[in-house]
């Protein structure tokens, strides 16, 4: 945009790349040598703009001159970035700051406040501004003490939000010398309002404002955020966590942020019990985590019986185990040696007609959520089915997050799905397999499941194959389920592990298989294409000895705040695009199109057309365009 400066350019530095389970640090000057790989950084730029759009592991920015850019930012729990090729480790620092109404709080949240109030717990006069930050611990400081005894004292306050009204929010304080109460209710001014730093980007919405942020571009074509600061802008209540109804769960939820369980301890205990609706759980780990670990296993519950229909018909037993010291002689064998090596096991035995199965895992979440589904599937029907099944799906329900049905899984296994050879259907579903044998194997099963849970053209049989599997029905296999449909399978599956990355939507990107095709005439026809999907059948059949006229009429919204017609944006996002589908099951490469002209097609096959853009991106797009085709003439010369 004429009148702003040009992004600062930085000169290129090298990095060395990292891949595996245990994560390294990067840094710009210390290379590290990895497998014969290092990647580049190019270049660096500093931008200031807007938020157009985020999804799992990535933010598009729009930076003042209009350039857009989709940028990879390591998740403050992920151990690295899936780079085109390469593993990085390369955190970002994120600064996020803005103000929101004090009823976007959420009980458990932790709040810092100053009040004027006695020892009895009587506050004095109304607040204006509280403060929501990261990391913040329970306190209660003295910043003046009282002039006399049942006078108020000025105090800087750290408390968990218990309830918010219209006049007041309700504070839950730690034990302390300076008030007797244990929960204080802080009256509000009619204005007042909450200023929120966080350190992640949970709350960031499109059109909240990058003041500034330094962006890296590696020699894998690859962009990351180095350090973002953002400004919240001021949308209607969209701050909060919004109550939700799971699709798969059917019960309403609430998105829970880590901070939210700021006011437990997170001081290692004795081994102890605690329960929810659904799980029992023997540890030793602090409270804090206990009740994060339970909230997750209780969403995933839900999603399960939402899913399946059917749930166990008792609570589900976990040893989650910090210090094996602390366990000695209450635990089996097994279930010791699983969580000395840093992983779990699932011991399920038959009582008559009941199945009961008990969760043996270390203190990693993601361990005791795997082993979760297996208890679960095991109590529920009886079984836990082959291998292949059953580490797949329980590694979905490792992965599952409430209302997300896009990609959202470590780096390394993006890295390792892209780049490796891919197994075929017939190798990850063989009969014989051993359970254990190794993260990449999981790594295939889980990708096998996520796509026919999710893909539309498989989800409906995916259900009843894996109850029957567990079930032991007789005839039931996947070659009986999916045999009839096993070539479109094949290129599906071939497909998504190519493309697969954190945001990728299986739903979305699912094939049309259903539309009938016919050879493209001089009479025009007409199609609707959605910028919320992949590509999508035109029913024309294209041949390369002709030349076709193509005219799109509309707009469709890149993100939820920018739109465009058919030729998309000057950097090419949002263009209308094809590619063809020949006879044998073969994709010429993508070619542009655009709002109105000809093209001549590179093979002859079945027209596909879409939005393009990049491939994590397309949930947050909206719209259609309707395109008008017809065959124009024959082409002067043959390719």
């Amino acid at each position: 945009m004429p009148g702003h400066p040009a992004p600062r350019r930085h000169r290129p530095t090298t990095v060395a790349v990292c891949i595996g389970l245990a994560a390294l640090i990067i840094s710009a000057a210390l290379p590290v040598a990895f497998a014969q790989r290092t990647v580049r950084i190019v270049e660096r730029v500093e931008v200031a703009g807007t938020v157009q759009s985020l999804s799992p592991g990535r933010i598009r920015i729009e930076d003042e001159e209009g350039r857009v850019r989709l940028c990879r930012i390591q998740k403050p729990d992920e151990r690295g970035l899936a780079l085109q090729g390469a593993v990085v480790n390369f955190p970002a620092r994120i600064d996020v700051r803005g103000t929101v109404e004090p009823k976007e709080l959420r009980p458990g949240m932790l709040v810092q406040v100053t009040v004027k109030a006695t020892s009895s717990g009587r506050v004095s006069g109304k607040v204006e501004r509280l403060e929501w930050l990261d990391r913040l611990q329970p306190t209660v400081e003295e910043l003046e003490p009282p002039p006399k005894r049942n006078k108020p004292g000025r105090y800087r306050l750290v408390g968990a939000v218990v309830s918010v009204r219209r006049d007041r929010v309700t504070l839950a304080l730690p034990e302390n010398p300076h008030l007797r109460r244990s929960k204080l209710a802080v009256p509000l001014a009619k204005d007042a309002r909450v200023d929120v730093r966080l350190s992640d980007l949970s709350r960031v919405r499109a059109g909240d404002q990058v003041r500034d942020a330094v962006l890296v571009h590696f020699d894998t074509g690859d962009w990351a955020v180095q350090s973002v600061h953002i400004e919240l802008a001021q949308h209607d209540a969209k701050a909060a966590p919004k109550k939700t109804t799971s699709k798969n769960s059917g019960r309403p939820g609430v998105a829970k942020r880590e901070d939210a369980y700021g006011y437990l301890s997170d001081a290692p205990k004795p081994p102890r019990d605690i329960r929810s609706s659904h799980f029992v759980l023997h540890t030793d780990i602090s409270d804090r985590q206990a009740r994060m670990l339970l909230d997750r296993l209780e969403i995933m519950y839900g999603l399960l019986v939402g899913y399946f229909g059917q749930k166990p018909r008792r609570p589900i037993e976990c040893y989650v185990v910090r210090d094996l010291r602390s366990w000695q002689g209450r635990l089996p064998a097994a279930g010791m040696a699983k969580i000395a090596e840093g992983a779990g096991v699932t011991i399920s035995r038959r009582v008559g007609n009941n199945a009961q199965a008990i969760v043996y895992a270390c203190d990693r979440p993601g361990v005791v959520q795997h082993e979760a589904v297996h208890a679960f599937c095991s109590q529920t029907f009886g079984s836990t089915g082959p291998t292949w099944y059953a580490e797949g799906i329980a590694e979905v329900g490792n992965y599952w997050k409430e209302d997300q049905e896009s990609v959202d899984v470590p780096a390394v296994v993006i890295h390792y799905l892209r780049t490796t050879q891919k197994k075929s259907l017939a190798e990850i579903v063989a009969p014989g397999q051993i359970t254990g044998d190794s993260w990449q194997a999981y790594a295939w099963r889980w990708a096998l499941c996520h796509l026919l849970m999710h893909n539309p053209n498989y989800s409906p049989r995916f259900r009843a194959l894996g109850i029957g599997l567990m079930r032991g029905e007789r005839g039931v296999s996947f070659q009986t389920v999916y045999g009839p449909v096993g070539r479109e399978l094949s290129f599906e599956y071939d497909w998504f592990t190519r493309h697969v990355d954190n945001g990728f939507r299986a739903d979305l990107c699912a094939w049309d298989w259903k539309t009938r095709f016919r050879p493209l005439g001089s009479k025009p026809v007409h199609i609707s294409v959605r910028a919320r999907r992949g590509w999508q059948a035109t029913g024309a059949i294209v041949s390369s000895d002709h030349i076709y006229g193509y005219a799109a009429d509309g707009k469709w919204r890149l993100g939820p705040k920018t739109t465009v017609d058919a030729d998309g944006n000057p950097q090419g996002l949002g263009r209308l695009e094809g590619i063809i589908l020949d006879d044998s099951w073969h994709l010429s490469e993508p070619f542009p199109l655009g709002r109105k002209g000809t093209f001549r097609p590179p093979s002859t096959g079945r027209l596909y057309v879409r939005c393009h853009d990049d491939w994590t991106q397309i949930g947050n797009n909206g719209g259609s365009i309707r395109l008008e085709l017809w065959r124009k003439s024959p082409a002067k010369a043959p390719r």
